[in-house]
Order: C-alpha cells, then structure tokens, then sequence
C-alpha cells in the first residue's frame, strides 16, 4: 500500500499543476469562453509536441556526437552546451508548439479575438508541461517534480502564453508573418537561456533559472494583461459599424457582434464593414487591431459572472485541491477590477500558495531527515495537524474580507468560522491517512473533494451576490 501512496504522489505532482494552470488559464477568457473541445484538443496537442521535439533533440545529439552533454559529471565546451540548448532543445520544443497551434488551432474560425492566442497558447504549454513532467517525474522522482512545479512546468505554460500572444497579434495584422517570427524567437531565446543555465550544471546555474522562468511570468502575465483589456472592449464597446453582404440587408454590429459572427463562421477577416460614425470602410482585420484598446478606459465595467457549483467541485477534484489558489486569485480579481480595491491578487495568492506548500515540504524533511516520526507517533500527528492548520488559518483571515462586501446585500451569507474549521477537519483528516491504509486512494480523493465541498457554499453565495450587482446595474 505504501507503493500506491507513491505512485499518488508522483500522479499529484506530475499532472497537478499543469492542469491546474490549464484552468487558470481556460477561465481567463471572461467573456467568451472557448469550446471545451477545442480547449481539450490544444491540451492534448501540447501533449502530443513532446514526441516530435524529443526525437528531434535526440536526433541532434547523435549526428553530432554530443551525448555526453547531458551528463553532469563530462566536461563539456561552453560552446556545445550554449548549441544545443539554444538549437537542439529550445528551438525543437517551441517550434512544435509553434506548428501545433498554427496548423490546428491559428485558422480555426472560433479563435476570434486576439485574446484566444493567449488561451490556446496557453493550453499548449499546458499539456507540453504535463506530458513532460510524467516522463521525468515518474523516471526520477518526487524531489524532480518539487522542483519543476516551480521551474519548468509555469516555464513551458508562460512561454506558451507569450507565443499565443504574438499569434493573437498576428491573426488581426496586416503582416503576420512578421508576428509570427518575432514570437517564435522571443520564446526561442528564453528557453534556450533557461536550458543553457540547466545543463551547464554549474553552481550559480540555479539563479538563472530561476530569473528565466520570473521573466516568463512577468512576460506571460503582461501580454494576458494587455490583450485582456483589448478582450473587454471587445465586450462593451457600443461603436457601431454597417455590415452588407450581397443578397442581404444591411446590419448594425457592435464589436462583441462581430467577434461572435467570426466564431460562427459567418464573417470572415477581410470582410468590409463600414463606421457608422465616420463612414470609413475597414476589415474586420484593421477594426480588430491593437488601436481598439484605447476604448479601454472609457468602458462601462459589469459585474463578473459567477461559476457554477458543479463546475468548481469538478475542476477542484481533477486538480487535487490545487484550483483552491486559481479561485482565491479568480475572486480577489473580480473585487478588485469592479470594486476598485486596492489589493494585489497575484501577491495574496502567492502567499496563500507558499503558506499551504512549503511548510508540507519542510514538515517532510523534518520527518524524513530528522527522523522524528519514529521517535513519537504523537510528534508525527501534531506536525500534520500544524500543516493542515497554516492555510486553515489563512483562509479564515481571507473569507473575512470576501464576507464584508457580502453582508453589504446579502444576509445569512456563508459562516468564516464554520468554512474554515471544516476545511481544516478535512485537510487534516487527509494528511493523517496512514500509508497502508486498504482504500487508501479512494478516502484520499474523497478528502480532498468534500473539502471542495466546504468551499462550494462559499460560491455558491458569492454567486447569489455577483447576480445581486447585475439585477442593480440592469
């Protein structure tokens, strides 16, 4: 049974966090979400680029004569490491990515706003990330994955996100082929620096790492930040505009119109449509452009929608738990953009984030390194209750500040102290489970959703109150 434990753990870490930031990600799109099956369908061709790239960097290596530049124990020309990295792996990846998304997903009529590149980008990075992490994950153990949920998997998924945007680009321009290379060599030089710091094994290597994957964040979440507002004018902007197509009447179309006639497959990137206002004609191309944006700040902002029960507990299940920082990060956002808040809702989950996982990391060292668990079983006990308690804890502190703009409208709103001692009962109760334990699979996954559970009364209510604003404003 401690054999099944493992193979749990190693599940967890190879396929949790590439599919929690494939939901992240998916759920970005506010306003138009894109169909799940195209969705699945990018994931799974993320997955699929792997093969390619790998036979290729494989290939490389053998026509050159480098198989030794993997190992860390051979002396290798800086020179050699710098070429394969930049050529043999960073080229290779991001160039099936590359291919993936312009021949299945670029021409597809539902990518129909600049905004979907990041998405199917994104997804792409997703499930490159997942299928990669299983084969080292499983090859090489939990301390591998440990270290790439922090490096290479939010490393693949950015870089994704920042080739999905010159892609969005790219769709609407008058010169795509020009997007299309600029993107595909930014991703190139960032992976290609970040693969060169990891097979020169060199003792300073971890900091460039490092710096490579926090230069893809701040990049990835830029360009979902710029091209989500170009999203939201997409959605609000009243500029009206004239369509006429031979054999039919004249229509009036609004942006988000258009958008939707293009996902439909009823207009099409050059089709002419005429500015009400001006009387100018422009393609749907040109009026799509990135000079819509500046609408932005003149929009009239609606409340966000809620999301459905049965939707969180299922996203909550198949992530292990991990969607809980995604919907703390979701709601934080949505205070924050149509409430005016001033609060950082990247740097509140991060903290949630490090309060939940690193303190499980180091309670293992303690255990393992220390060996205190076979001194008193009681000590073993006390730590996985103290673990369970520091997001217990948090969460209390947090829901207080979501339940005082509740209150404002609703009464009888979710209880902070019920929510958060059942979602520490059923946390705790999960890192208690003993190893050889019969079921111990079943009651693991059981745990971690009736904890999904607990949370799904809170938005449940916060959906009650998002509805709240929308009846107000309509």
């Amino acid at each position: 049974m401690a054999e099944n434990m493992e193979i749990f753990r190693l599940l967890y870490l190879a396929l949790g966090p590439g599919i929690a930031l494939a939901v992240y990600i998916y759920y970005s799109d506010k306003w138009e979400p894109e169909p799940k099956t195209l969705v699945i369908q990018s994931f799974l061709l993320g997955g699929l680029a792997c093969f390619p790239s790998y036979f290729y960097e494989d290939t490389f290596l053998r026509l050159l004569g480098w198989e030794g530049i993997t190992e860390s124990g051979e002396y290798t020309p800086w020179w050699h490491t710098a070429v394969y990295a930049f050529f043999g792996v960073a080229l290779a990846e991001e160039l099936c990515k590359f291919l993936f998304l312009k021949a299945f997903v670029y021409d597809n009529p539902e990518f129909s706003e600049p905004f979907d590149g990041i998405v199917y980008g994104g997804l792409v990075g997703c499930g490159f990330a997942t299928v990669e992490n299983l084969i080292y994950v499983f090859s090489l153990g939990q301390e591998t994955g440990i270290i790439r949920m922090f490096t290479a998997v939010p490393g693949h998924v950015f870089e994704g996100m920042i080739l999905g945007y010159f892609l969005g680009h790219a769709k609407f321009s008058p010169s795509p082929e020009k997007e299309l290379i600029k993107g595909l060599c930014v991703v190139v030089i960032l992976h290609g620096i970040y693969d060169a710091a990891v097979l020169s094994h060199s003792d300073w290597s971890f900091l460039i790492i490092f710096m490579m994957v926090l230069v893809g964040l701040y990049l990835g979440l830029k360009a979902k930040k710029e091209l989500a507002k170009h999203s939201a004018v997409i959605e609000f902007s009243e500029t009206e505009f004239i369509f006429t197509k031979k054999g039919r009447k004249k229509r009036t179309l609004v942006l988000k119109d258009i958008r939707n006639l293009l996902s439909n497959g009823k207009l099409n990137l050059d089709d002419p449509l005429v500015v009400k206002k001006t009387g100018k004609t422009k393609t749907v191309k040109e009026i799509f452009s990135s000079e819509i944006i500046s609408q932005y700040s003149g929009l009239v902002k609606s409340p966000p929608k809620g999301q459905p029960v049965k939707l969180f507990l299922t996203m909550y299940g198949l992530t292990f738990g991990l969607y809980f920082y995604f919907w703390f990060l979701r709601n934080y956002r949505n205070f924050r953009n149509y409430k005016r808040i001033q609060i950082n809702p990247e740097l509140k989950t991060l903290a949630l984030f490090s309060a939940a996982i690193i303190p499980y990391f180091a309670y293992g060292v303690v255990l393992g390194e220390l060996g205190l668990s076979r001194l008193d079983a009681s000590i073993k006990v006390a730590l996985d209750l103290a673990v369970a308690a520091i997001p217990a804890i948090f969460l209390f502190f947090q829901l207080r500040i979501l339940k005082r703009f509740l209150k404002r409208k609703m009464k009888g709103a979710f209880s902070v102290g019920m929510i958060s001692l059942g979602f520490f009962m059923f946390n705790g109760l999960g890192k208690l489970l003993p190893p050889n334990f019969s079921y111990y699979w079943l009651a693991a996954i059981t745990l971690i959703v009736c904890e999904g559970i607990i949370l799904a009364f809170v938005q449940k209510d916060l959906n009650a109150y998002w509805k709240l604003e929308k009846e107000e404003i309509d």
